[in-house]
């Protein structure tokens, strides 16, 4: 257990310290369970129900969390406190495979190596068609992933469809740890890490992903926190180790009696003067918003994306003696700034709302010698942003002679961020505003089932180059 680790437990435990005379606490406190004692009896004697111990039991603690006014308030039994902490450290029972909703039934969206899955030749995009014999067809992904999984040592047969062939496939479960921490290199020496949680071996995964990519000559970072909901304080603050200098106050943590409490690094940093950009969206949250912040207030980061969710508060989970515990909120938290973003969320740098594009974009802003380059072949799902593909479909609308293309994709790709409320649409070149558009302007924009549409020689005004041959399109736009 680390120093800052055992500190913060401390603070925690003094939360309990009472703060009346003993004998008047043991008074009150012998009162009120006699009260709830007595209520359990009556319930267990004359309701209709015939309720058992337990589940009283439960739904009054569940009752006095309830009373608190706290949405991460929550009670765990024992075996729902291990599913808890299991999945937040990515120790799982399964097969090893990623499953997503499809059209009808469910897909594998990636194979895990060295999995179960992965030795009987699953392969990335089956669909599942059934689980020991049940049609999936119709069913909830919620469900089809509870009947995947099951304890180590016991099988499961899918049927599988690729292509035209269905086959069975038997499958041994196994005890698979899913990593939080995925890592790779981009173009121009980029590299890229995306952290799906803050569990127990996360930092030493980041830390493990940001020195191999040291070594491949990383000249550039992109951090990916999109949807990452957080999950332990003390893995974010250990991430920030490689990038802070030792004694930089990360988050300051303040409890119900406006205590304020600064949780500093404590390791020395191996990551300097290397150009970072993090990924963040509307469910980037908690810890996660906590390392963007630090980032972005120390000016080590640009932020790129959507607004964060606004998670500026701290719980913590606590043991009880029936092997269950309790979660509920002890602390709010401050940027290093001072700011508290509950409710409020931490605002990009760069907005892009095009999720396809926002990868590549923080690329493009961490390459700015690179002048942004968007190719794309009409009709079809074809589209390159840079040389990279890109998950994006632009069509092309063509009305009164005029030839449409969707604004926002178009623009955020040239690196324009672009702002719509009540109809008008603000576009920003870094912090400058350089047009005003509105769509009930039928001169101007198009709009169609929600979208706005620009017309393609508009696109002169905003500086873009158009090249078409054929119904390939081109467009470029010189960064001053």
């Amino acid at each position: 257990m680390s120093r800052r680790l055992v500190f913060l437990v401390f603070t925690f435990l003094a939360l309990f310290f009472p703060i009346f005379p003993a004998a008047a606490a043991e008074k009150q406190n012998s009162d009120n369970s006699a009260i709830i004692n007595e209520v359990m009896d009556y319930l267990q004697e004359y309701h209709l129900s015939n309720p058992d111990r337990d589940s009283l039991t439960y739904g009054a603690i569940q009752g006095m969390l309830d009373t608190l006014d706290d949405p991460y308030a929550e009670y765990f039994s024992p075996d729902e406190i291990q599913s808890f902490t299991d999945a937040l450290n990515g120790d799982l029972e399964g097969v090893g495979i990623q499953v997503r909703a499809g059209d009808k039934n469910p897909f594998v969206e990636d194979v895990l190596p060295g999995t179960p899955a992965e030795k009987e030749g699953i392969k990335q995009g089956d669909l599942i068609i059934a689980v020991d014999g049940k049609d999936t067809t119709g069913q909830k992904l919620s469900e089809v992933v509870d009947k995947i999984r099951g304890p180590h040592g016991t099988k499961v047969t899918l049927t599988i469809r690729r292509g035209e062939k269905e086959l069975d496939v038997t499958l041994n479960r196994a005890a698979i740890h899913v990593s939080s921490v995925k890592s790779e290199m981009m173009a121009g020496n980029t590299g890229y890490i995306s952290v799906a949680s803050f569990g127990s071996s996360t930092a030493e995964e980041f830390d493990n992903a940001v020195k191999n990519l040291q070594n491949s000559g990383m000249k550039s970072l992109i951090i990916d926190l999109r949807d990452n909901g957080g999950g332990y304080l003390e893995a974010a603050v250990d991430m920030l180790d490689d990038f802070l200098v030792q004694g930089s106050t990360v988050v300051s943590i303040v409890d119900n009696k406006g205590e304020k409490i600064k949780i500093n690094t404590m390791g020395k940093p191996f990551v300097k003067g290397l150009p970072v950009a993090v990924l963040v969206n509307d469910y980037t949250a908690s810890a996660s918003e906590i390392m963007a912040a630090a980032l972005k207030d120390y000016g080590m980061a640009a932020i790129i994306g959507n607004t964060t969710f606004g998670k500026g508060v701290v719980q913590n989970i606590i043991p009880l003696s029936n092997g269950g515990a309790v979660k509920f909120t002890v602390y709010k938290y401050l940027t290093p700034s001072g700011a508290d973003i509950d409710k409020v969320g931490i605002k990009p740098d760069q907005f892009v709302l095009t999720n396809a594009l926002q990868k590549e974009v923080a690329w493009e802003l961490l390459h700015p010698e690179d002048n942004p380059d968007l190719v794309f072949d009409s009709g079809a799902k074809n589209v390159k942003l840079n040389g990279q593909k890109v998950d994006l479909n632009i069509n092309i609308i063509k009305k009164n002679n005029r030839a449409y293309l969707p604004l926002r994709p178009v623009l955020e790709s040239m690196l324009y961020q672009v702002d719509w409320q009540d109809g008008i649409i603000k576009v920003m070149s870094g912090e400058r505003e350089i047009k005003k558009l509105s769509t009930f302007d039928l001169s101007g924009l198009l709009l169609e089932n929600e979208t706005s549409y620009i017309p393609v020689d508009m696109l002169k005004d905003f500086k873009i180059n158009i090249n078409q041959k054929d119904n390939i399109y081109e467009l470029t736009r010189q960064i001053p």
